[in-house]
């Protein structure tokens, strides 16, 4: 079958790859309709995954129907799913406490080195472990370009929109406005309209203002913090890039006693911030992976109830062959938000 690898650093190719089948009797094997790019998937192809293994089969948001399954899978050959992205076990002590992105044996499809390889969802069909955990069947009223987004980064943002504990009419500043950070916008515009997104992109600065949201560049963010706080600072901040620069940045413009909460991926045990700012101010830092398996059901609910349109994010769609071009449009900023069809 087809499938986009990580084939050695900044290449992305379609090869021919060997057939999943199923391993175990939790297995099933899903044909692939859609799969997206996630900002995440550029971090492996870069070479800031720790003994990532190349050849790995890309991509962790994808639906499809179910094609094979083991003995022990409830769902019948044909059912429609999206897939979540991480994988748990279900039984130890984090995923019994809804906690599921710190489960004991976690994995993450389209990741090796940091985890455990496992081949991702950007192919014709993939193996999906855990089968009854992982897969959700979609109610027939969501679409396939909504779904897509059930599968992790609309519950990622709703974690860290959830975290970072602010109220109706506060000042909340969102650094980046990538796929992530575009959800954050949305979900937090249905709590505050003073809602501040800072990026450095034109394009999409222009995009996030067209929904009603304030957009600066990051060095003109203290003052805008300012003005609109009253020179109070940020209630909350979401830092939703994954950029050191950008943390610190929130960390500076977040009020005393404020949080900053973080959906960005950080990789670097080094990273320096401000420890004596984040002292004086008691601020309150938290971060975020998102837990699709918790989170799947109201995620989908705030689709189907008409308060979030993630789909108006998507950019493009190409064919599963044109991935190496797809990711290329991801990566120079010429797509917001890709999704792929076999």
């Amino acid at each position: 079958m087809r499938a986009v690898v990580a084939a050695s650093p900044d290449v992305v190719e379609v090869r021919d790859v060997a057939e999943p089948e199923v391993q175990d009797s939790g297995d099933a094997v899903v044909s692939v309709v859609a799969s997206a790019i996630c900002g995440a998937d550029l971090l492996p192809v870069a070479g800031h995954v720790p003994n990532f293994e190349w050849g790995t089969v890309l991509g962790h948001e994808f639906i499809g129907t179910v094609l094979k399954i083991g003995d022990d899978v409830p769902f019948k050959v044909g059912t429609r799913v999206v897939c979540s992205s991480t994988v748990s076990c279900g039984h130890c002590r984090a995923c019994r406490e809804g906690g599921s992105s710190q489960c004991e044996s976690m994995s993450l499809f389209g990741f090796s080195g940091v985890y455990p390889r496992l081949d991702g969802g950007q192919a014709e069909r993939v193996r999906v472990p855990h089968a009854g955990r992982l897969l959700w069947p979609l109610p027939s009223e969501l679409d396939d370009d909504n779904a897509v987004f059930v599968a992790d980064i609309l519950p990622t943002a709703m974690r860290a929109v959830e975290r970072a504990d602010f109220h109706d009419d506060d000042v909340v500043v969102i650094m980046g406005a990538g796929p992530v950070g575009l959800l954050a916008i949305l979900l937090s515009m249905l709590k505050t309209d003073r809602v501040l997104v800072v990026e450095p992109d034109a394009a999409r600065r222009e995009f996030v203002t067209s929904w009603g949201a304030w957009t600066c560049v990051p060095e003109e963010a203290p003052a805008k913090v300012a003005e609109l706080s009253g020179g109070r600072g940020a209630d909350a901040v979401i830092e939703a890039s994954g950029n050191e620069a950008a943390l610190r940045l929130g960390l500076q413009l977040v009020r005393g006693r404020g949080t900053v909460s973080v959906a960005g991926a950080h990789f670097n045990p080094a990273a320096p911030i401000d420890l004596g700012g984040m002292f004086a101010k008691e601020t309150t830092l938290r971060f975020s992976m998102g837990s699709p398996t918790d989170d799947r059901q109201r995620a989908a609910n705030l689709i189907l109830d008409g308060r979030i349109n993630p789909s108006r994010i998507i950019s493009h769609r190409f064919s599963l062959e044109d991935a190496p071009e797809a990711y290329e449009a991801f990566r120079t900023h010429q797509a917001t938000k890709i999704v792929l069809r076999p």
